[in-house]
């Protein structure tokens, strides 16, 4: 199997990816809303649980809304969403450790995780729109932490706004099962 063909099976099992980004859009939208009527403890916790979700819930997406399979078995690119899934998890543990010792810090360090995590998708999927959608959400999280701490429901609603455009482009881009070559 050449690269070029790996992230062809990629792309086409995962609806080039925005199932996934539109899910997490989602999940960052609840956390907001938790966040707008509740705690940041509680907020983080549905931001972390509703992150759980997210393959699952995208893979489901994928497979009954789209007909594709979401498995790519065999393939070796992949392993690359999930290797950088399990640093973003790392990333997720450090923003929890931040709620007991600076707050405001929670929900920009989140962001950061979240958002670095999708640089790797380009070698994933062979799309360079992953690197415009990381970018866009790492400068949100640096936003959030150096420039408007404490400002974390509109943070937390730009991530979201941010990953649900991608996502619908994304998926707009591969719904018919034609994935498009590298961008």
């Amino acid at each position: 199997m050449t690269v070029d063909d790996a992230q062809t099976q990629v792309r086409a099992a995962f609806v080039g990816g925005g199932p996934g980004a539109i899910v997490s859009g989602l999940v960052w939208l609840a956390a907001a809303w938790v966040l707008a009527q509740g705690t940041r403890d509680q907020a983080f916790s549905t931001l972390f649980l509703g992150g759980i979700l997210i393959f699952p819930l995208s893979s489901l997406i994928c497979r009954f809304g789209f007909g594709r399979s979401a498995s790519v078995k065999g393939n070796p690119l992949g392993l690359v969403a999930l290797e950088s899934t399990i640093a973003m998890i790392a990333g997720l543990i450090a923003a929890w450790l931040m709620l007991a010792v600076r707050p405001v810090a929670v929900f920009p360090v989140a962001a950061l995780a979240v958002g670095t995590h999708y640089f790797a998708f380009k070698t994933a999927y062979g799309d360079r729109t992953f690197w415009v959608l990381g970018a866009a959400l790492t400068m949100v999280g640096c936003a959030g932490l150096f420039w408007l701490p404490g400002r974390d429901v509109p943070l937390m609603l730009a991530f979201a706004l941010i990953e649900l455009a991608f996502g619908l482009i994304l998926t707009l881009r591969d719904r018919g099962g034609t994935a498009p070559t590298a961008v």
